[in-house]
């Protein structure tokens, strides 16, 4: 069985990118060094790597500095963001069913994650956590997320309503206070899981807006999207998405890290690749060569800082490199380039 990594709804990373723009933030610039930009390393319109969505929020938060980035993104885009999604549970008969049924179908919209809720002691739980270890930076998607989860069950529930407590896996308590206040309830950091938990009893609670005949239509829709589509990405395209990853964490891209945090032996990595008709070495380049593309075309980050961003040890290595994937030097293509802009 060939192996496969985690993907989010392309419609996702739309909706971000367009409120990072929106908000006054660099978010073309981010885009170079993502990998989203013209160099088309990542093509789909229907997915995307969730590597490559968690990493753009991490970049965000970072170039704003702001370490609740997540919260504002996640409450902006709202329940509504979720689409079809949460209109399954605002027309079920009960918010208990509408949430099963969320949790069902939960893979269309995300993949290698997983999202339960569970009943226990008087408590409700919705828990959220990507499974994939090789998604190392996920602490403003785990925000994202839950402030997505808890705009729908406040359109569901009415704004008056507040839940029990929030956990998080991350552990930095930058922005705690933030969050508290958003919530209005306590937030617990360094948890197992991310998790939003509200008395059991409101799970009973029928929906306002409930209509049977159109619930049930996105169910059966639902259905056939599950039997068909599985939000994965095959292992080419994961690894692309990992050296992006790795590259924007200014971690060293090596073929022994990329095998072990996709959990497989070197050799297996390898030889996988190979039956792909690609190599690790290849899609390095790819990457490396797509992401300086773009960097120099739509960035004016000084050419020794992208040389460093992309991993080289030298500016001399990585303007020998460049030539050699596009017959023109660093510095000449950003002049050529510049009257494109």
């Amino acid at each position: 069985m060939k192996r496969v990594s985690g993907a989010i709804d392309r419609s996702v990373l739309n909706s971000v990118m367009g409120m990072l723009g929106e908000s006054g933030i660099d978010h073309v610039g981010l885009s170079a060094r993502a990998g989203l930009a013209g160099a088309g390393l990542f093509m789909s319109p229907q997915s995307t790597p969730l590597m490559i969505f968690t990493t753009m929020l991490e970049l965000a938060s970072d170039a704003t500095n702001n370490p609740a980035l997540g919260l504002f993104l996640g409450d902006t885009w709202g329940y509504r963001g979720l689409g079809k999604h949460a209109e399954m549970v605002l027309t079920a008969p009960t918010l208990g069913h509408g949430l099963e049924k969320f949790a069902r179908f939960f893979p269309t919209l995300q993949g290698s994650t997983s999202f339960s809720l569970s009943v226990e002691d008087g408590q409700a739980k919705l828990s959220y956590r990507i499974a994939e270890h090789a998604v190392r930076t996920r602490t403003q998607d785990a925000i994202f997320s839950e402030a997505s989860f808890h705009s729908l069950l406040s359109a569901a529930l009415g704004d008056g309503w507040q839940p029990n407590c929030i956990d998080f896996e991350h552990r930095n308590d930058r922005g705690l206070g933030i969050f508290q206040n958003h919530f209005k309830c306590p937030v617990r950091l360094g948890q197992r899981e991310n998790a939003l938990f509200l008395p059991a009893h409101l799970l009973n609670k029928p929906m306002k807006n409930a209509d049977p005949e159109r619930h049930w239509q996105l169910v059966n829709e639902f259905q056939t999207r599950a039997e068909r589509l599985k939000q994965n990405v095959d292992l080419p395209t994961a690894t692309k998405a990992w050296i992006v990853a790795t590259l924007c964490r200014h971690r060293q891209i090596d073929v022994h890290d990329a095998a072990d945090e996709f959990s497989m032996s070197l050799r297996s990595f390898q030889r996988e690749l190979d039956q792909e008709g690609t190599s690790f070495r290849k899609i390095r380049e790819e990457v490396r060569g797509g992401i300086a593309s773009d960097m120099l075309r739509l960035t004016d980050l000084p050419i020794p800082d992208i040389a460093e961003h992309l991993g080289y040890s030298e500016l001399s290595a990585f303007s020998r490199g460049f030539k050699a994937m596009t017959g023109t030097s660093p510095g000449q293509f950003r002049r050529y380039s510049g009257a494109f802009r």
